[in-house]
Formats: C-alpha cells, sequence, structure tokens
C-alpha cells in the first residue's frame, strides 16, 4: 500500500465514524422518547428516509457529493439505524407481537426508502418546472 491511498483512506474512515459518531447519539436520544421497540422502528424509519432521500439525491439531482454520501449514509445512517437492537428486541418478544414488529420494521423501512425516492422526483419535477 502507498502513502497517499492510506491518507485518503483515513480521511474517509474519519468521515465515516464522524457521522457514526452523530448517528448514534442520535439514535439514543431519538429512540430514548420511546418505548425500546417503538424507538427501534422510529429511528430505523427515519434513517431510512434519509437513506433515501440520500441515494436517490445523489443519482438524480447531483446535490450529494460521494463525501457527504458517505458521512451521512454510511456513517449517519448505518449508526442511527439498527438491525440488530431490531432482532433482539423481537427475539423477546411474545409470538404475535413478535410477528408485528417484524412486520412493521420491514414495511415501514421500505416505505420509508420509498418516500425519500419520492421526495427526490417530486425536486425533480418542481425543478424542471421552474425551468431552471
Amino acid at each position: 500500500m502507498n502513502s497517499d491511498y492510506l491518507k485518503n483512506q483515513g480521511f474517509e474512515l474519519l468521515t465515516i465514524g464522524m457521522g457514526g459518531f452523530l448517528g448514534a447519539i442520535s439514535r439514543y436520544l431519538v429512540a430514548g422518547y420511546f418505548a425500546p421497540a417503538p424507538g427501534t422502528l422510529v429511528v430505523n424509519v427515519l434513517g431510512s428516509i434519509l437513506l433515501g432521500f440520500l441515494m436517490y439525491s445523489s443519482e438524480y439531482l447531483g446535490i450529494v457529493s460521494p463525501r457527504t454520501r458517505m458521512f451521512f449514509a454510511i456513517g449517519f445512517c448505518g449508526s442511527l439505524t439498527t438491525f440488530s437492537t431490531f432482532t433482539v428486541q423481537t427475539f423477546q418478544m411474545q409470538l404475535a407481537e413478535a410477528a408485528f414488529n417484524i412486520f412493521a420494521n420491514v414495511i415501514l423501512t421500505l416505505a420509508g426508502i420509498f418516500t425519500g425516492r419520492a421526495l427526490v422526483f417530486y425536486l425533480i419535477k418542481r425543478r424542471e418546472g421552474a425551468g431552471v
């Protein structure tokens, strides 16, 4: 490995780490307003909306740089959302409650991605309509 690669890698890791730090704190603060399973659902859905918006903004609007995408998508959203907590909480529930929790997390997080995507397409249409 050459030193330029390590310098670039170090900056990328720092970018992801800073996003992860803020995402983890945000998860703790937001999820803390709710009971454990609903709190996990809330952060997973919010993270999915943000992730959908970021990924589609990057792809279709070009307003999200690769470095910003790295900070928010990998770092922030990766730490804000939590599959492991969702899994442990679901495992600790009774069967009917666990089934509902699985259904709610899967359906609502996918809906979150599509909501972020829809927002980007709305902004594209609005920008095209404004003649920009």
